[in-house]
């Protein structure tokens, strides 16, 4: 190596420092300076990125959001609200960094929609529906609903107007279902005082006819004076 190309000694100075700061640095620091191109699973970059993310003030809301929303809503019974939460973990374990920040996303997105109005309505009203059903009935009413954790914040604002939707469906059938129960109450009920009133007029009509004996007008003898005439 000639003088033209020999480093400097300030140059080896500036690349000695940059090693030396390199190596101080954490992983994720290591990691957000140079950035992979690809997520690569399980690599010590990937692997830092995620603890960053779950040590994070942006995911310990977000799940706590989620954990106050199971612990409130009355469609899951705690033992389903366990397993959904076991399920969540093991995904979690299994996740990328970036996985896990499209997750975070996706949670945030889906808190907003169900503290709604309509969907804490639609919440509210489906635990009550499942609530008054038979236990084998409730669980196959629950299979029917999609997974909150899989679906993304369309699928859900799309299940929460479908529950909507049954929901007034079966409280206009129900409507219907009393009018006509009211219908029929109402004509028996009539009847009942059409009978009522009729009996009524009858014993008024008994009660002021006049009493009435073929002895007591017209002169009429007694069937005693009418045999000793014969006689």
């Amino acid at each position: 190596m000639n003088a033209t190309t020999r480093p400097s000694i300030r140059q080896r100075w500036i690349v000695a420092w940059a090693m030396a700061a390199s190596l101080a640095l954490g992983p994720a620091d290591r990691c957000r300076a140079n950035p992979p191109a690809a997520a690569r699973p399980n690599t010590e970059c990937d692997l830092a990125r995620k603890a960053d993310i779950l040590n994070g003030p942006q995911w310990k809301r977000a799940t706590g959001e989620l954990a106050g929303w199971l612990a409130t809503q009355t469609v899951y019974t705690p033992a389903e609200v366990r397993r959904i939460k076991v399920r969540f973990d093991e995904q979690v374990a299994g996740m990328s960094s970036y996985d896990l920040e499209y997750l975070l996303a996706s949670i945030d997105q889906k808190m907003q929609l169900l503290n709604t109005p309509q969907a804490r309505d639609a919440k509210a009203w489906l635990g009550e529906y499942l609530s008054a059903m038979s236990d084998g009935r409730r669980a196959q009413e629950l299979r029917k609903l999609p997974n909150l954790l899989e679906m993304d914040a369309a699928q859900l604002w799309a299940e929460i107007q479908r529950i909507d939707r049954m929901r007034t469906t079966l409280q206009q059938r129900h409507q219907g279902v009393t009018a006509r129960q009211n219908v029929l109450a109402n004509s028996v009920s009539a009847g009942n005082q059409a009978s009522a009133a009729a009996a009524r007029a009858a014993s008024a009509r008994v009660r002021s006819a006049p009493a009435h004996s073929p002895y007591r007008q017209g002169g009429g003898r007694l069937p005693s004076q009418m045999s000793n005439r014969g006689a």
